[in-house]
């Protein structure tokens, strides 16, 4: 496990923890996956399907949070959806290098280095602001 979820702090609005829960859930499918790979337990096609869905997830949540920014005026929207454009180009420009070298180690080193520490971070702070402001709003 690369991730446990007790490190992930909930915030006011449970459909984001749920989201949250999600992601992390695949985050640990595809890291496990590239540990078995390395192992020779598990194939580059299957990390392939795995950090495709993990790219598709990352997008539906960052999604979900902006429409939600944007229905009820969240005053650090642009602050905040900068964040995960930033982390979308980041994700965006490993992609290209991993379907060019289709070298896992890229992806690995990416995830535990640098996904992992903003993913516990934003939550701390950005989502756990955003989500409550927005619990004046949203009921789950």
């Amino acid at each position: 496990m690369l991730l446990d979820k007790s490190l992930i702090p909930k915030v006011a609005v449970e459909k984001m923890n749920q989201i949250h829960d999600v992601e992390i859930d695949i985050l640990n499918k595809l890291y496990e996956s590239i540990e078995k790979y390395e192992k020779n337990e598990s194939s580059l096609e299957e990390i392939e399907h795995l950090f495709e869905e993990f790219l598709k997830d990352v997008q539906e949540h960052f999604s979900f949070e902006q429409g939600l920014m944007e229905e009820y005026n969240f005053f650090a929207y642009p602050m905040h959806k900068g964040e995960h454009d930033r982390v979308l180009m980041e994700l965006d420009q490993l992609k290209r290098k991993f379907e060019k070298s289709k070298d896992p180690s890229l992806l690995k080193s990416y995830l535990s280095q640098i996904f992992v520490p903003w993913i516990v971070n934003h939550v701390q702070t950005m989502d756990t602001v955003t989500a409550h402001f927005l619990s004046h709003f949203v009921r789950d």
